[in-house]
């Protein structure tokens, strides 16, 4: 598509983003990070992964045994709470903040994968390309919205898919994701790249074959659906609410290339949410999330003491909210599509102006 002159219109909050991201040109963001914030405790990472994998196959056992399919439905989330503590520790080997060991980095972060069965490699690279690229309109792999005009000319069932996941199947925003980039090793444009997604498919395949279908012969098809793919879809629901709320956001716009930057895409394009105790424990931190874009190698466990040091250097440019379910609401009812005059969201109705 084409984006020079976007946004044509830009109103006084695009204005008022783009003095600030010229005050961060520069600027070493990390330097105002302390160095020991960045050495990994591997003992304190393996803990974590065990606490969600307890809490994952733990609630997918009281499955096995639930007198009631409404019991089952809390518990089916809660396994999917579980997938995603997975996923944020396999996060952190992504960015080799789990060890410094690259080869126990693959290993933890492809076992860890597993109950998404997202090739880790696959995983790693198009979220690398995100971080790269965060919130720029034209190279961003993550919930990068369309203007108007090229929404109108997808094909019908592509239109069905963009409206889907942008509104009432949000949670199947990730499975899209996972779906386009885990098992093509073509999507990727170096042959290292693909390379390594061969091998983590060579692993994550099998190991997928085999375990769903004995999971099949030994469950049947009710098993099949109870004990994987039920909370296969709510670990997908928490990843693609928690990516989609990182980003999106009435005043945080998506930039062409023309307007943006490295510490831009770093500092001033995430929104962090300040969870329960209990559910920052469960998900890794990964709420706070302006620190680990601004530095990724920092291990989760040390992003609330980064984010500390941020806003002290950099006041007034890290954003930051209670977690509340009406955000995600007003995400999904009015933050579709990408507005090309002021340079922000608009919805679904722009696409049906002449």
């Amino acid at each position: 598509m084409a984006t020079s002159g976007i946004p044509t219109s830009p109103d006084r909050r695009f204005e008022e983003f783009l003095e600030k991201s010229r005050a961060l040109e520069g600027r070493h963001l990390t330097e105002s990070i302390p160095r020991e914030y960045f050495t990994p405790r591997t003992a304190r990472g393996v803990l974590g992964l065990a606490v969600s994998l307890a809490l994952y196959a733990g609630a997918i056992a009281a499955v096995a045994y639930s007198p009631s399919w409404l019991l089952d439905i809390p518990l089916w989330f809660v396994a999917g709470l579980g997938g995603w503590g997975m996923h944020c520790i396999a996060h952190d080997c992504g960015h080799g903040s789990f060890s410094r060991s690259r080869r126990l980095n693959t290993a933890v972060g492809s076992f860890a994968l597993l109950p998404l069965l997202y090739p880790y490699h696959s995983w790693r690279h198009v979220h690398n390309l995100h971080h790269s690229h965060t919130n720029n309109l034209e190279l961003d792999t993550d919930w990068r919205p369309l203007p108007p005009a090229a929404y109108q000319r997808l094909s019908p069932l592509a239109k069905a898919v963009y409206a889907g996941t942008r509104t009432w199947a949000f949670w199947g925003g990730t499975v899209r994701y996972w779906f386009v980039s885990g098992f093509r090793p073509g999507y990727f444009p170096k042959r290292s790249m693909r390379r390594d997604v061969w091998r983590s498919i060579a692993f994550t395949g099998p190991v997928a074959v085999v375990g769903l279908s004995a999971l099949a012969a030994f469950t049947g098809v009710r098993g099949l659906l109870d004990y994987f793919v039920l909370p296969w879809l709510m670990t997908h629901l928490w990843f693609s609410a928690t990516t989609l709320m990182h980003h999106s956001a009435a005043d945080v716009p998506f930039l062409t290339s023309q307007h943006w930057t490295r510490n831009a895409g770093r500092l001033l394009l995430t929104t962090d949410y300040t969870y329960p105790r209990a559910l920052s424990f469960l998900t890794h931190n990964i709420a706070v999330h302006t620190a680990h874009h601004v530095a990724p190698a920092i291990p989760f466990y040390n992003l609330p003491q980064a984010q500390l040091a941020l806003k002290a250097a950099h006041p007034g440019m890290v954003r930051e909210e209670r977690l509340r379910l009406g955000r995600l609401w007003r995400i999904l009812r009015s933050l579709h599509l990408y507005d090309t005059e002021a340079g922000f969201y608009t919805g679904f109705q722009a696409a049906k102006k002449p």
